[in-house]
């Protein structure tokens, strides 16, 4: 966590970013046996199975304890999305967005207040988004399709946590910092009459 400074008008802001979870996948041969990537300096990059010293050309990702390699094809059918309330859009760590055009859907979700909420993937990879579909306040008739992997309350907790943490640390020195005035000093004329 990197904090820092701003002066806003005449406050003094501390900021730091809000930056999406990392959930990186181990590479695997098809058995689900973990692999190292060896890049390629002289010879074509290739995987290396430590244990058994198995050299291996292509590799999956081990993915719940499975060999996979990735999602197919892009999103095309969503038959059971979630309505939810449109605040929760609010809650997201936005990483990709699109505007998107049907104005049944617009109106159904404007006149109700909610968004729809699925997951779903784009091109082929290991990278699965929550998906939000919502009415633009700002270009009517519209909707915007916000996607991303994580949400900002799971990362403001774990940086209420840190500063937590850090002030707990901060007192804990300065408990024991209060404890070392508080015991006497010895004098030099003390130390000569021992």
């Amino acid at each position: 966590m990197v904090w820092n400074n701003i002066q806003i008008g005449k406050f003094k802001v501390k900021y730091t970013s809000l930056e999406v979870p990392k959930k990186d996948y181990p590479y695997c041969d098809k058995d689900g046996n973990v692999l190292k990537k060896v890049s390629g300096k002289f010879e074509r990059g290739h995987y290396i199975n430590e244990e058994s010293g198995e050299k291996h050309d292509k590799a999956f990702k081990l993915i719940n304890e499975k060999a996979s390699s990735g999602f197919v094809g892009r999103i095309k059918n969503i038959e059971n999305p979630i309505e939810i309330s449109r605040d929760e859009v609010e809650d997201l760590l936005i990483e990709k967005e699109y505007l998107a055009e049907n104005q049944e859907l617009y109106n159904e979700l404007e006149s109700k207040g909610k968004a729809y909420k699925f997951g779903g993937w784009f091109g082929n990879g290991y990278k699965a988004y929550r998906v939000y579909v919502y009415p633009s306040k700002l270009y009517k008739g519209f909707l915007i399709m916000a996607c991303g992997r994580g949400q900002k309350s799971e990362v403001i907790r774990e940086l209420i946590g840190q500063l937590e943490e850090d002030n707990k640390m901060k007192q804990k020195i300065k408990d024991f910092e209060n404890e070392l005035t508080n015991i006497n000093k010895v004098k030099v004329e003390e130390l000569i009459q021992i």
